[in-house]
């Protein structure tokens, strides 16, 4: 017969509840797995929610990154932008300055139509000299009754489209005394040397340029300035 091994601690331990050490390791090695099951658990969940940061961080640094270029491209854009519209403000100055000296320019034919329509009878012009934005004109005006005719002249010239009304001034009136006809004593001649100074009317719309200049014949800058109009640069 086969004695039992007599286990001094056998009473101990059911004394005080205990467990079989068999019955203890295999609690032991039962509690250790569910120990490493729940470390692995956590683990791959903190794995998990650090390659989910690391991802969402990855895809913000993207988006910050695609930000950054279209933010440099839009500030590129603005820049030739602003260039472009510097130019473009540029040309338009050039534009009008160029439409101001064509406008500015009077026509000779027309100034000579118009002179040719307002002198009186009796008035003949002898020079007409323009000096910057005035005309200087002389002649003769035939007595009777001289200075009347030059008045008369003055008075129309004030109505003219193309002159300032306020800038018509007689500058010189004066006979010029001829010798007789024996020789003798200088006896009064039947003319009257004038000198008128005659200021230029300021610029006008374009639009009432042109009917001047074509009611006058001047068709050559009048067709320059329907060319301009056409082109959009007149304002």
């Amino acid at each position: 017969m086969s004695a039992t091994p007599f286990d001094l601690l056998r009473e101990k331990r059911e004394e005080l509840g205990l467990l079989e050490p068999a019955e203890a390791s295999a609690l032991s090695r039962e509690t250790l797995l569910k120990g490493v099951v729940i470390g692995a658990v956590l683990l791959g969940v903190t794995l998990g929610v650090w390659a989910l940061l690391a991802l969402r961080s990855t895809m913000q640094a993207s988006r910050l990154e695609k930000l950054e270029t279209v933010e440099a491209e839009v500030e590129q854009f603005e820049t030739r932008l602003q260039g472009e519209r510097a130019k473009l403000t540029q040309l338009n100055s050039a534009n009008q300055e160029l439409v101001k000296g064509l406008i500015g320019a009077r026509s000779g034919s027309a100034l000579m139509r118009d002179l040719q329509l307002r002198v009186p009878q009796g008035i003949q012009l002898t020079e007409a000299t323009e000096q910057g934005s005035a005309l200087t004109i002389k002649g003769k005006a035939r007595d009777p009754q001289a200075f009347e005719r030059i008045n008369a002249l003055q008075l129309d010239l004030k109505r003219s489209p193309l002159v300032d009304p306020n800038q018509v001034r007689l500058v010189k009136g004066s006979r010029q005394l001829q010798a007789g006809s024996s020789g003798g004593p200088s006896t009064s001649a039947d003319t009257v040397d004038f000198e008128l100074v005659v200021g230029f009317r300021p610029s006008i719309p374009p639009a009432a340029e042109k009917a001047i200049l074509e009611e006058l014949g001047s068709d050559g800058l009048a067709r320059r300035l329907s060319l301009l109009e056409q082109e959009g640069v007149l304002q």
